[in-house]
Formats: C-alpha cells, sequence, structure tokens
C-alpha cells in the first residue's frame, strides 16, 4: 500500500460528484437486521477505491523483512512516487559513511528525472494493480459473516464463487484464495483481509509460471484521519514464479507506522530534506538515552 497506503489509479466515480456509501449508508441500527454481507463488501470496494482517488500524501516508517534482510526506512508520499531513506540495516543503524552515501544517493536521485520518472511508473502499475484486485472481490468470491459483529467489525469469510471466470494472472490468483475480511461496518472500511491459496494456479500450464497451493497473503489497513485510511502491513508467504505485486517479494512482511501528513504539493526534493530531517532526528534520539546515562 501504498504496498504503502495507497498505495493513481482508474476512477470508478468523480471524487467531487458522489459522497463516501459510509455516509450515504448508514450502519443498521443495533438489533436490526444485519445488511447483506455481499452489499456490504460493495460497499467498502467502493469506499477503498474512492479513498485512493484521492490527493493524500502521507510520511511514514517502514519495516520491510525478509529471509535474507531487515530493512528501516522513512518514506514520503509525493505526486511524483514514494521516496524513502534508508534508516536501519538488519538491526544496526546506519553508520557516518553509509549516512553520507544515502545523501549522495538521494542528491542523485532528485537530479535524476528518468529513475523517478521509473519510480512512479513502477508505483502506479502497483496501485492499478491492487484496484484491479479490489475490484472483482464482489464478483469473484461467494461470502459469509462469521459470527456475530462486535460493536462496529465484523468478519466476513470468503471463497472463491465457481461461476466467477477470471482474467488475467492477478484475477486468477486472487481467485484461488479463502480466507477472512475484517470490516468496519460503520464506516464501511476495510481493517483486514487474510487469504490462502488453496489451489496451485499454473500459467501457461506451467511454462509461464505458477503459485503453490499454500500461501498466504495479509494486507492491515488503519484510519489515519477522518476520511484516509493507509495500509500499515503487507505480508506475503508464497512459492511460485508469479508475483501479485511487482515491489513485494515471495516472502516478505512490510510494516508501517508513524503516519504523518504531507503538504500537497511536496517535491521530490522537499521530500528529501523531509527525509534527511527524520534521519538526523532518528540519530538524536537514539544519543539522548546515551547521554542521560552518562550522567
Amino acid at each position: 500500500m501504498h504496498a504503502s497506503g495507497h498505495f493513481a489509479t482508474a476512477a470508478l466515480v468523480a471524487a467531487a460528484a458522489l459522497p463516501l456509501c459510509a455516509q450515504a449508508a448508514p450502519s443498521p441500527a443495533a438489533g436490526s437486521t444485519a445488511q447483506p454481507v455481499r452489499d456490504l463488501v460493495h460497499d467498502v470496494v467502493y469506499n477503498e477505491l474512492h479513498d485512493r482517488e484521492r490527493d493524500s500524501h502521507w510520511e511514514y516508517r517502514s519495516e520491510c523483512v525478509s529471509p535474507s534482510q531487515r530493512l528501516v526506512r522513512e518514506q514520503v508520499e509525493t505526486d511524483q512516487g514514494p521516496v524513502f531513506r534508508l534508516l536501519e540495516q538488519n538491526g544496526t543503524p546506519l553508520n557516518d559513511t553509509e549516512n553520507e552515501q544515502e545523501d549522495a544517493r538521494l542528491n542523485r536521485y532528485v537530479h535524476d528525472p528518468a529513475h523517478v520518472a521509473q519510480i512512479l511508473h513502477a508505483h502506479e502499475e502497483d496501485e492499478a494493480r491492487m484496484a484491479s484486485v479490489l475490484k472483482i472481490l464482489p464478483d469473484a468470491f461467494l461470502f459469509e459473516y462469521q459470527g456475530q459483529p462486535s460493536g462496529d467489525i465484523a468478519r466476513i469469510a470468503f471463497r472463491p464463487n465457481p461461476l466467477f471466470v477470471p482474467s488475467g494472472y492477478e484475477a486468477r490468483v486472487v481467485h484461488a484464495l479463502a480466507g477472512t475480511i475484517t470490516v468496519d461496518t460503520r464506516l464501511r472500511r476495510l481493517i483486514e483481509i487474510r487469504g490462502t491459496v488453496i489451489e496451485r494456479v499454473d500459467f501457461g500450464y506451467g511454462f509461464l509460471g505458477h503459485v503453490e497451493k499454500g500461501g498466504t497473503f495479509t494486507i492491515h489497513r488503519r484510519q489515519v484521519s477522518a476520511e484516509h485510511w493507509k495500509t500499515d502491513l503487507v505480508e506475503v508467504h508464497v512459492q511460485g514464479k508469479v508475483l501479485l505485486l511487482k515491489t513485494i517479494g515471495k516472502d516478505q512482511r512490510e510494516a508501517r507506522t508513524d503516519f504523518r501528513r504531507v503538504p500537497d504539493g511536496t517535491t521530490v526534493a522537499e521530500a528529501r530534506d523531509m527525509l534527511n530531517l527524520a534521519a538526523r532526528e532518528t540519530v538524536q534520539a537514539r544519543m539522548v538515552p546515551l547521554t542521560e546515562g552518562s550522567k
């Protein structure tokens, strides 16, 4: 989301023309009959896509863990795509030399329009893929409430709809999932989706790629303002040659924290300056306990 939040996609309706479904269709009163589950999923999908159309950028801390490394980065979203700065690697803060290397890398990036355009293109592709996945959810699966809602929170079980015919790699992988969706029934927003690949998916009879049975996908969302939600967890554990998102590895977990709104129109150069400031503040925060302990 941006994953990220997230994160540039084809519009369903003009943002200014229609209100959020959460405003147009309030949740049932206590004791009343629950909304039909497929209608609730449709409303949630609409709101997630509607939120992705809003011009809203954020700064946050990202921790990305894979079998080979653990990276902590500060990231800023801009109209020209995301910009990040590495803060820690494998549990160790960057030293002075490594910080100077990050300074140089960011300065080169800011003055390299081709590289900026390349990152923006990859980001937009991932956003479009995620939007295409969300759009097919109401038709691709059969849904049922999993127990009674707890306050405004409901869990919904999903499984493949045998009448749905997927087209494209992403749709075929998604249609092979079964799992649960957790939603805010009052705001009609997605909180979490957990899916397991319940059957092997082959592409071109296996020659063009495949995804093994048993792989898992988890996406978690959190509310960061009155109107905006961001993805704060993307976890993927799959075996195969075809991936749902280009920027997500086959065995990777990314957690995002400390979301802060970025001013509209923030440039890549301004994002670099914000990242440099965050890096200095992080270094200073680590030094404070040492200073206090030496007294």
